[in-house]
């Protein structure tokens, strides 16, 4: 009888277990940020801020540049420009001490977001295991220490995902609403999230046949609004519509160096062509070399984005204790290899898994056109995270169910 009636307790249990997990997850943030001496800023976390602090002084809305362009999109640097306005700017180290603090924040709603989705596609223990994992799992600590993108992406990213299994699944009008202005902001911040914006909508027209258009006028209505202003800009200032950002080309054109053996002479590129130049130099690689090409573009990228490391280091010289250190590497290898495996095979098993694998592989297929550096999985990985703990759940619970008729029969 008691092993009947567990997996019931476990279940009620969990809803309360989150929030632990979520003042744990804040609290090993907050002790990095603070304790941890970090180096002085350099690269794209220096540029960054000095984007805001131009913004603020001269009005100059410009990446690299003393005049405007439209390197960068502006979610990320508005944000730092609200920072500096209200804590002030004459110590720029005590602002990025700020920004870490609002990472930590950041940090742990995502993780509340990737319980709520577990939670909503399949059941709290998916929520909760997925939780944990993001809670301990090396990189998600290493961001909150850096003055970068990835922590307001991710919360935002993950909000909007959250906001789509509502629309799929009641197709709420309000949900779309939401959901199109949380996927606005994500792309505000990080460009490439614009093609999430679809996937609740194939869902929707899988499950019922029909286009909503009621609901896709309001969806896209909404994320083209939050979207405006930054539009606006662009061809008031630029004269020129800028959908995104015009900074993809420098990445793209340095994934065009299949392994980094370093073909391409920067020295004579012009820079207002680079993604051209790189068109071309995809087109000439599959003329001459289409193996090596293939190669580079698939398995050679996701050995460079997955398994050349684990994007924590920072994090782990803090740390100084080895053996957690190994466990932490261990998780992020059960989700590249397991977490993969299962994207590929358990979307032919059970429903719910498909809406995360189309986004994990949409978000892949997107990065795999880039430079391929281990801080841009690092959106992907709550979808490896969502996957195996969905299925460390049914794993336990087939068990469970199993274990109290083999007993049973036995007594008999």
């Amino acid at each position: 009888m008691f092993l009947i009636k567990l997996p019931n307790v476990l279940k009620a249990s969990a809803k309360h277990l989150i929030v632990l997990v979520l003042v744990i997850a804040l609290c090993m943030r907050l002790d990095f940020v603070t304790n941890y001496n970090f180096p002085e800023v350099k690269n794209d976390q220096h540029f960054y801020t000095v984007l805001a602090i131009q913004w603020i002084e001269d009005g100059v809305y410009g990446y690299k540049s003393e005049v405007p362009n439209a390197e960068v999109s502006p979610g990320f640097p508005l944000f730092l420009v609200v920072v500096c306005k209200v804590f002030g700017y004459a110590n720029l180290e005590r602002v990025n001490d700020i920004v870490r603090i609002f990472n930590c924040f950041f940090s742990v709603g995502a993780i509340w977001f990737i319980y709520r989705i577990g939670q909503t596609l399949f059941n709290r223990w998916t929520g909760l295991i997925a939780a944990i994992m993001a809670a301990i799992y090396g990189p998600n600590l290493f961001v909150a220490g850096l003055i970068l993108t990835e922590n307001m992406f991710l919360v935002l990213l993950l909000a909007a995902v959250y906001y789509q299994v509502k629309m799929i699944q009641n197709n709420r009008t309000r949900d779309h609403v939401i959901a199109g202005v949380l996927a606005a902001l994500a792309t505000l911040v990080r460009p490439n999230t614009i093609i999430i914006t679809i996937v609740p909508y194939l869902f929707l027209w899988a499950r019922h046949h029909k286009l909503f258009l009621k609901q896709i006028l309001f969806g896209a209505g909404a994320f083209a609004l939050v979207m405006l202003p930054w539009w606006i800009r662009n061809l008031i200032t630029l004269n020129e519509f800028i959908l995104l950002s015009n900074g993809s080309g420098n990445p793209f054109l340095g994934g065009t160096d299949p392994y980094n053996r370093g073909t391409i002479d920067w020295s004579t590129v012009d820079y207002s062509k680079q993604t051209q130049v790189g068109i071309e130099r995809v087109k000439a690689g599959l003329r001459e070399d289409p193996g090596l090409w293939i190669r580079w573009f698939t398995i050679g990228k996701l050995k460079y984005l997955f398994l050349r490391g684990i994007y924590a280091d920072y994090y782990f010289r803090y740390l100084h204790f080895p053996a957690y250190e190994v466990l932490l590497r261990m998780l992020h290898k059960l989700l590249v290899y397991v977490g993969m495996v299962l994207a590929v095979v358990m979307p032919f098993i059970k429903k719910p898994y498909q809406f995360l694998a189309v986004h994990f592989f949409l978000l892949l297929g997107i990065q795999l056109l880039f430079i391929p550096e281990t801080r841009y999985t690092y959106g992907m990985m709550p979808f490896l995270m969502l996957i195996v703990s969905a299925v460390i759940v049914d794993v336990i619970s087939f068990c469970c169910k199993r274990l109290p008729l083999k007993l049973s029969s036995r007594a008999r």
